[in-house]
């Protein structure tokens, strides 16, 4: 009996009761989208969730994974830099938790396939936003499941994938870890405004004068 129960648990802990995201090739591209064309206080809210995100990810990642994710009391006199760190940490932590508070999922539940009197019924379960049928802009993703994905991806270790263009300053997912431009527009209008392009572009300049002009010149 105990064994039967133990596989039975170990079977439980597999189980994922699945979001209301739909599945689809576009996802990615909507949350994009999203992010950058949310127009709406509500919208806006989920970009204002990413940035906090962002900006945690920032501060812990330099932090040793044996190290305590706290604001020990005793720091605060032995090592008064981490303490600090630490506790601006956990303020933002809080002020994370405030805004993840505010998004409710009510669980959902229906009979999607009969057993035929021969097995039980096939249930569909999921979490969902119920207020995202209220959603009024024209975007394919909705405020519930833009969050939804943000999370997902946090959970698989993807969060700093999304990122602002360094020229454009639009949202983007990048591909690439090394990636930062939103297209190839953007990164050769980078360039072109770098130290070093000017510098090569000086120097073109100059032969250009000198193979074509100064030996016309009296």
């Amino acid at each position: 009996m105990f064994e039967r129960d133990q596989r039975k648990l170990r079977q439980l802990a597999r189980i994922n009761i699945a979001g209301g995201l739909p599945p689809s090739v576009t996802l990615l591209s909507d949350l994009v989208q999203f992010l950058n064309q949310a127009k709406t206080s509500r919208g806006k809210k989920i970009v204002t969730i990413l940035e906090q995100m962002l900006e945690l990810e920032e501060m812990t990642r330099p932090i040793k994974p044996e190290e305590p994710m706290i604001a020990a009391v005793e720091w605060e006199r032995t090592a008064p830099k981490r303490y600090q760190i630490h506790w601006e940490i956990e303020k933002r932590r809080g002020m994370l938790q405030r805004e993840l508070s505010k998004y409710q999922f009510a669980p959902h539940a229906e009979v999607a396939m009969g057993g035929g009197g021969q097995s039980p019924s096939q249930w569909a379960v999921w979490w969902k936003r119920d207020s995202d049928s209220q959603w009024k802009e024209h975007l394919r993703m909705a405020p519930g499941e833009a969050l939804e994905l943000i999370l997902k991806l946090t959970e698989i270790g993807d969060l700093t994938r999304l990122r602002r263009c360094a020229e454009c300053q639009k949202w983007l997912f990048a591909r690439f870890r090394h990636q930062t431009f939103c297209s190839t527009k953007c990164q050769q209008r980078n360039y072109t405004q770098s130290d070093g392009w000017k510098v090569h572009r000086r120097a073109y300049m100059r032969r250009y004068y000198q193979r074509n002009f100064k030996g016309k010149q009296r």
